[in-house]
């Protein structure tokens, strides 16, 4: 013998009777709270320009030898200020170069330790002029009378890049 149940109807006047409560479902708080958490993702992750610019840096930044640390290459650490070396294009560290002889040597990690010979021991002056691509401050350096930016390019350590005022 068949069990009959009874048959459901649906009218248009049932379909907030879930909610008569004043409640909201999990699923929608979730979807309410995923779709707030892109926005926010995506409003810090749009450049700057949207916002308008920051003012670019001027002026001096100068820091004695223990508040003078190499980043790579092309990047100095002031103090509390990262820095871009305005107009050096530094290889990437593991960027495999060879040597005259024939062997094969770190680029990146040679072009750090250049930057950190020049600069070790002296006090350094950075003149701003900006900002990078990256959006740290560019500058042109100078320590204990010679313009890092400079002796890093006619050293063949780094490159030029395009907007190298040299």
């Amino acid at each position: 013998m068949p069990i009959r149940r009874p048959r459901r109807i649906f009218r248009s006047g049932s379909l907030g009777a879930g909610n008569a409560g004043g409640r909201f479902s999990p699923t929608l708080i979730a979807g309410l709270l995923g779709a707030a958490a892109g926005a926010a993702v995506m409003l810090f992750s749009l450049p700057a320009a949207l916002f308008g610019r920051v003012p670019a840096p001027s002026g001096v930044l100068i820091a004695d030898a223990p508040q003078v640390a190499v980043v790579d290459g092309e990047t100095l650490r002031l103090r509390e200020t990262v820095l871009h070396l305005q107009g050096v294009s530094a290889p990437a560290r593991g960027l495999l170069c060879r040597a005259a002889d024939g062997s094969r040597f770190d680029c990146g990690a040679a072009a750090t330790e250049a930057l950190a010979g020049l600069v070790r021991g002296h006090s350094v002056a950075c003149k701003l002029a900006g900002r990078s691509a990256g959006g740290f401050p560019e500058a042109r350096c100078d320590a204990g009378g010679i313009d890092v930016n400079h002796a890093l390019i006619a050293g063949g350590w780094v490159g030029a890049s395009q907007a190298a005022p040299f």
